[in-house]
């Protein structure tokens, strides 16, 4: 019976305690991936301008993936987008293998927009337009 009991009281306890640490390791590492997504993006735009838009992403067992769309048409601007990305991240983290990969993807190209046209409107003759 009492240790029926106590069974009933840790088991939840325990359950609950797992499942605020694993909440809090989760919060922690998005956090950090923030933070290295915006040292990345500022690395990149203060070098070369606001060409690229990395995505950085933090991955089981601590890899990270760099995730960065360039225009491939273009090989100079990949080439410093690639070594400004990579100098931004920390000297362990670039010499351990299997701890940092950068993947690149082609950027889509902006949507060329035609301009509008603006049509006056006519207020029908004879009708008036007050809210009554």
């Amino acid at each position: 019976m009492l240790s029926a009991l106590v069974v009933a009281v840790l088991v939840p306890a325990a359950l609950l305690t797992a499942a605020l640490l694993l909440s809090t390791w989760r919060a922690r590492t998005r956090l950090l991936a923030i933070a290295r997504q915006i040292a990345v993006t500022d690395a990149v735009h203060g070098e070369l301008g606001a060409v690229v838009s990395p995505v950085v992403r933090h991955r089981l067992w601590g890899r990270w993936q760099l995730i960065i769309p360039v225009p491939f048409d273009d090989l100079d601007t990949v080439t410093h987008v690639v070594r400004t990305a990579y100098g931004a991240f920390d000297a362990p983290e670039r010499t351990k293998p299997g701890r940092f990969e950068i993947v690149l993807s082609p950027q889509e190209r902006p949507v060329p927009r035609r301009e509008r046209t603006v049509v006056a409107a006519r207020r029908p003759r004879g009708e008036s337009v007050s809210w009554t």
